[in-house]
């Protein structure tokens, strides 16, 4: 089994997209990078997730025909929506306020726990496995996550818990290590030209 198979896929996208862009003269910015990943991804959700094939479905069919949840692709095709709305306002707001790279990194794992609709925790728990991370993650972020005193004991002990239920919230660390990757680059325009 490779565990690594949708930070893979998000990589491989991003490295033909920034290639892409540096093949054309155009500047490397975050969204510039994302709309790259979207256009090259475009389609892909239908092409890939929705079509009628005979014989059994892979567990991608399978989430996004019976819940309606697209994973890895329905990420790269947004153009990795998720990252750019939810993961690197945390991120960035966390090391401005308290110039902590890795406390800001497991706070938006955090958020991205909370609201992803991880595909691998479906995988390993069904919906049930998804909903119980989401609202444990929910749960830690109300009373302040990794920022307040003994956050970073709770994520731990939250880690613990999910090790004994084998949930892995393997969809949503890969969107952390896209954080990461894209919080390197400037921002840049949200609409460029």
């Amino acid at each position: 089994m490779n565990t690594h198979r949708g930070a893979i896929f998000a990589f491989g996208l991003l490295s033909a997209a920034i290639g892409r862009l540096l093949a054309r003269g155009e500047p490397l910015e975050q969204n510039r990078i994302c709309d790259q990943v979207a256009r090259l991804s475009r389609n892909i959700v239908a092409h890939e997730l929705s079509a009628k094939k005979a014989g059994k479905l892979t567990k991608s069919e399978t989430h996004f025909q019976c819940y309606g949840l697209s994973g890895a692709r329905g990420e790269a095709e947004s153009g990795f929506r998720t990252v750019r709305t939810q993961a690197l306002p945390v991120f960035n707001r966390v090391v401005q306020e308290h110039d902590d790279t890795h406390l800001a990194l497991l706070q938006t794992l955090l958020h991205l726990m909370a609201w992803n609709d991880d595909t691998n925790l479906v995988s390993r728990g069904g919906l049930e496995g998804l909903y119980y991370v989401q609202q444990q993650a929910q749960k830690l972020l109300w009373q302040g996550g990794v920022l307040v005193e003994g956050g970073i004991e709770a994520m731990q002990s939250l880690d613990d818990e999910l090790i004994l239920r084998n949930l892995s919230p393997g969809g949503s660390a890969d969107l952390l290590a896209v954080t990461w990757f894209l919080s390197h680059f400037p921002a840049g325009s949200l609409y460029p030209e």
